[in-house]
């Protein structure tokens, strides 16, 4: 009993003392950011997608203008890749930090246009259909 006891007051003491979970690096924290601008961007693109005004107009247009819509939210994530970019490779400049993260968002914003396209078309054959 006072071996259960005594192994139970040291399990006590280990709890209180127990080591706090470490930190984010920098560039743990500075993924986390970009992985949130991504993902703010690339809802802002789906959400226009899902609610412009699909009359009267070509599905590519309005992909465009949803994209061209969401240009806060790319300005943040460039940026936010850029400062990415810069702990991963602090010798490289600026502006080749800049062309990393022009290249990145380019990548995925043609996928995320070619998926509002899709949206739109969706929601045109849909109206079109309805109106029949």
């Amino acid at each position: 009993m006072k071996q259960i006891l005594a192994l139970t007051s040291l399990l006590v003491l280990a709890a209180c003392n127990a080591p706090k979970p470490p930190s984010d690096t920098e560039g743990q924290a500075a993924k986390k950011v970009v992985d949130a601008s991504t993902t703010a961007y690339a809802n802002c693109i789906s959400e226009g997608a899902k609610t412009i005004d699909v009359s009267g107009e070509a599905a590519g247009t309005l992909g465009d203008r949803v994209v061209l819509a969401c240009k806060p939210q790319r300005n943040k994530l460039m940026a936010d890749i850029i400062v990415f970019h810069q702990i991963g490779h602090p010798k490289d400049s600026i502006a080749q930090s800049k062309a990393v993260a022009e290249a990145s968002v380019a990548t995925a914003e043609d996928t995320l246009r070619t998926n509002s396209v899709v949206t739109i078309v969706t929601r045109q054959t849909s109206a079109s259909a309805k109106a029949k």
